[in-house]
């Protein structure tokens, strides 16, 4: 990824980073997201995606759009934080947070996804939708006061 790009997604790196060590709650009395029933439930899943090398680019770039997007024109859209693993540039993690499974929904019937979703199945060569549950919610004010604003 090059330095334009990560700086685009830098600030939803604290979220993404929550997210993949369990910090975040479903705001939900009892505590982790697992225990909590419903729409109401935060939505914490990741997107594993192999794509095909010669659609890279082109994918990178649409994921890319979608991410931030989503993030900044849909208010219950936590998160969308594309990732690619450092040894395998094709294998691609998305990490997705929604406040709730109506946020999640509502996300899903959007413009922008819907053009995503659209545009990009004949680059994917793989995807699988994995739901996590957030196991440590008091991490959560740690991680976001090491964050650097800048």
């Amino acid at each position: 990824m090059d330095a334009k790009r990560i700086k685009k997604f830098a600030p939803l790196c604290a979220l993404a980073m929550a997210a993949a060590s369990g910090c975040l709650s479903a705001d939900a009395p009892g505590g982790r997201a697992g225990e909590a029933k419903g729409e109401d439930a935060m939505q914490v899943r990741i997107a594993e995606i192999e794509v095909y090398p010669e659609w890279l680019e082109a994918y990178l770039a649409a994921a890319g759009s979608v991410g931030s997007e989503s993030v900044a024109k849909e208010p219950d859209v936590i998160c969308i934080f594309p990732m690619q693993k450092k040894d395998s540039p094709t294998s691609i993690r998305i990490v997705e947070i929604y406040r709730s499974e109506e946020a999640y929904k509502a996300h899903l019937a959007t413009p922008h996804f819907r053009a995503y979703k659209e545009g990009t199945p004949h680059m994917i060569k793989s995807l699988e939708l994995v739901p996590m549950r957030p196991l440590d919610e008091s991490g959560m004010k740690r991680i976001f006061s090491k964050q650097d604003p800048n």
